[in-house]
């Protein structure tokens, strides 16, 4: 079913030929074929929330403060311009067919915030998590942007992607020059993962990598000033323009918004993440390449090979990205994802959930989970398992 062409005006006349319409795939809309997607009649009802709404330690008139609540705001936000009007939000959860816990690592290490809430509580089989933080395992089911490999449970978990408040307004659709300036750029924090210490390493003709460790934070938290944050997000965006790759190494997670921003931009995203689990819609042999982690040194010779291919591979990242991660796509792509889950299930959530915590044994989470329980009962006097 015809939806809307690509907004890629500004894309060169060489390129206009591979501007594809986008067109709904999702299981309602391929069985109404010759119905209106934009019918009154909704196939879900879907309730957007967060652990932390309703929090009475939260100043809502503090925009430190309520950045908590940033990404379920903007899932609210992007509900209202659906372009796909299929489902339709509730505030009623007894009449919600799906309930959407929108999280980016702030309602607990462990969503302990969310696990614990009262919807999860009374109605645990339609409830769902979008999270996306760089640690949480999924102790709930739903869509995690840094999902890892031997978390992934295809009846329980899906890869998701970024949803953050401090998109850099500079990341839009700019066509790749004839003659790009530079191979490839990484603008990151370097000490996240050892793949990307390994981009420091690579010839400074070609590439352009630059680290931010030691104000990133900073910048992001508006500590440095907005007129700060402005200027880089501009080098930011600017730099990767340039380039005919955007190099997208994992760093703490095994995700990296870096890739959907390259996206958004028009660059193609040079993946090095080995245990990432990606969204499985997306056409991604089409829209972006993948190097395991162990050839970060073999980047020049790979990259060249391809410079032929950048901007082909670019366009097409940028038709997946308004396909599927849009503001006026994502919330549509997001409950399919979870009514996908929730028809697919194989055990009732009461069972699947206690099977989850297994992975708090593994390497790392155990120590994690025990200074979380401590965090807690420091700042807020309560535990919550």
């Amino acid at each position: 079913m015809f939806l809307n062409h690509i907004r890629a005006k500004n894309a060169p006349n060489s390129l206009k030929r591979n501007i594809l319409p986008v067109f709904c795939v999702c299981d309602y809309c391929t069985k109404n074929a010759a119905k209106s997607p934009f019918r009154e009649e909704k196939l879900a009802k879907v309730l957007i929330t967060s652990g932390r709404w309703g929090d009475p330690t939260i100043d809502m008139n503090d925009e430190n403060q309520r950045w908590v609540l940033g990404a379920c705001e903007l899932m609210m936000e992007f509900a209202r311009t659906d372009r796909f009007g299929v489902h339709s939000v509730t505030p009623d959860p007894s009449a919600a067919d799906v309930i959407v816990f929108v999280e980016q690592g702030t309602s607990g290490d462990f969503d302990e915030l969310v696990r614990y809430h009262s919807h999860v509580k009374e109605y645990r089989e339609k409830c769902f998590i979008f999270e996306s933080g760089d640690y949480a395992p999924p102790l709930m089911p739903g869509c995690y942007a840094s999902l890892r490999k031997r978390h992934h449970d295809p009846a329980r978990t899906r890869g998701g992607y970024y949803l953050r408040t401090d998109r850099n307004p500079y990341v839009e659709f700019r066509p790749l020059p004839e003659n790009p300036r530079i191979l490839g750029s990484f603008i990151g924090s370097i000490s996240s993962h050892p793949v990307r210490t390994a981009l420091l390493h690579l010839p400074s003709d070609e590439f352009l990598v630059e680290d931010t460790s030691s104000f990133a934070l900073d910048v992001m938290m508006r500590k440095r000033g907005d007129d700060v944050r402005d200027a880089f997000w501009l080098h930011f965006a600017d730099c990767m323009a340039e380039a005919a790759f955007s190099l997208c190494p994992r760093g703490r997670g095994p995700g990296s918004i870096r890739l959907f921003e390259s996206m958004r931009m028009g660059r193609c995203p040079v993946i090095l993440a080995d245990d990432w689990i990606a969204p499985a819609r997306v056409d991604w042999r089409s829209c972006s390449l993948i190097v395991p982690e162990k050839d970060a040194a073999r980047l020049p010779q790979f990259l060249r090979e391809r410079k032929t291919q950048a901007a082909e591979l670019g366009l097409r990242a940028h038709q997946e990205w308004e396909k599927y991660f849009a503001p006026d796509t994502c919330f549509h792509w997001l409950v399919e994802d979870c009514l996908d889950l929730k028809r697919n299930r194989r055990v009732p959530e009461a069972v699947a959930a206690r099977l989850a915590w297994r992975h708090i044994l593994e390497p790392g989470y155990a120590r994690m989970f025990l200074r979380t329980k401590r965090n807690m009962l420091r700042n807020g006097g309560k535990f919550l398992f």
